[in-house]
């Protein structure tokens, strides 16, 4: 099983769909301020982006899973951003992972070892210096501009790897 671990903030709400789309900016300035809902139910994600990430991996053969706890996989399947198919099984943690540790990384790593997966990263997780024992695994694009061409030829580039 390959695994395409992603962070769902940089790369559905880049600053690049940010500038093109200036009332979905607004939102999430409001959103950001009052936090009265999640902001996938205040402000529409960039679909664009996701339908490419989508098609990327399905090309590569890779599930999808999102980094962080709250907007996790049954909060994406339920708002119906992905399917079932489109996402990485959850898995029992190691015992070693505390129930409140939230960091990203060690949450990604522990998964993927629990689903015994060859696995992959992008999207901003501001963790490079974690991820370098782990070379040729963190898919790295432009600062901002979320979901680009550059990104998705590397995804798509993991199709030949095994």
């Amino acid at each position: 099983m390959k695994v395409l671990y992603f962070d769902t903030l940089s790369l559905f709400y880049s600053n690049e769909y940010f500038q093109r789309n200036a009332s979905v900016h607004a939102k999430y300035k409001e959103w950001f301020d009052t936090r009265k809902k999640t902001l996938f139910e205040m402000v529409v994600p960039d679909y664009q982006a996701i339908e490419k990430l989508r098609n990327a991996s399905s090309e590569a053969g890779l599930l999808l899973s999102p980094l962080g706890a709250f907007y996790n996989r049954a909060y994406l399947i339920e708002h119906g951003v992905f399917s079932t198919d489109e996402l990485a099984p959850d898995t029992e943690l190691p015992c070693r992972m505390h129930m409140n540790d939230y960091d990203p990384v060690r949450r990604m790593i522990a998964h993927a070892y629990g689903l015994n997966a060859q696995w992959y990263v992008c999207g901003e997780i501001g963790s490079d210096e974690r991820l370098q024992p782990y070379s040729g695994r963190y898919l790295r694009s432009e600062f901002g501009k979320g979901v680009t061409s550059e990104l998705i030829s590397q995804i798509r580039s993991l199709k030949s790897t095994e």
